[in-house]
């Protein structure tokens, strides 16, 4: 660990420590120690949270994209994790606008899943993990948590019934967070059953007919 932090970049900060975001010191359970790089959420950020399946379909990555776009035009902060699909392709769409966006981490940030990816390089990477800590079922679900508390809101892309998409958006809803749901994520595809259910259950769409067209928040 000693090593890691020693080098350029790799930074932490614990729980109670100046710098801390407030957002997740209000959790029930915060996470004690935060790696990131670069620099953490601060309270002025206007940070939306995306979040959609890693097997969309040609549609839904078009849409991630186009809606990442438009996020990041609008000087919205783009908090996303380092999943493949939909996230990954609403991050591009940031980096086409020339802006970053925040990557939490579903693992350590010294592990290969995180040092290999070069669609990273240049992004607020985040992660409660040892760094060297691989992901795991339970990582990827105390990310999720993390991820509704950082966010001012929440958007889910195309995601099936089961998906930690709609994890992410229960505990949005359960933190008083607004979740709403892109038009690509609407429709009777296996990869949008999940997505349609949150929408029927009081989610408002965002987007226009098309799903490329930009989402006003």
């Amino acid at each position: 660990m000693l090593r890691f932090y020693s080098r350029p970049g790799n930074k932490i900060v614990f729980y109670g420590m100046a710098g801390y975001p407030s957002s997740l010191a209000e959790l029930e359970n915060p996470p004690f120690p935060l790696s990131y790089s670069e620099r953490l959420p601060k309270p002025g950020d206007r940070i939306i949270a995306l979040a959609g399946s890693r097997r969309c379909d040609y549609e839904g990555l078009q849409g991630a994209y186009h809606l990442g776009k438009a996020l990041a035009e609008m000087d919205f902060i783009l908090l996303v994790s380092n999943s493949h699909g939909f996230d990954r392709w609403a991050r591009l769409g940031a980096q086409s606008a020339n802006k970053r966006s925040f990557v939490l981490c579903d693992c350590g940030l010294g592990t290969k899943r995180i040092t290999t990816n070069r669609s990273l390089q240049g992004e607020y990477l985040i992660s409660p993990f040892l760094p060297y800590e691989e992901a795991s079922p339970q990582t990827c679900l105390s990310r999720n948590v993390l991820t509704a508390a950082l966010s001012t809101a929440v958007i889910i892309g195309q995601a099936p019934k089961r998906s930690g998409a709609l994890h992410v958006a229960g505990c949005a809803l359960d933190l008083g967070k607004d979740v709403f749901v892109h038009r690509s994520g609407i429709g009777n595809r296996p990869n949008q059953e999940g997505s349609l259910f949150l929408h029927q259950s009081g989610a408002p769409i965002v987007g226009g007919d098309d799903p490329s067209q930009p989402v006003m928040v």
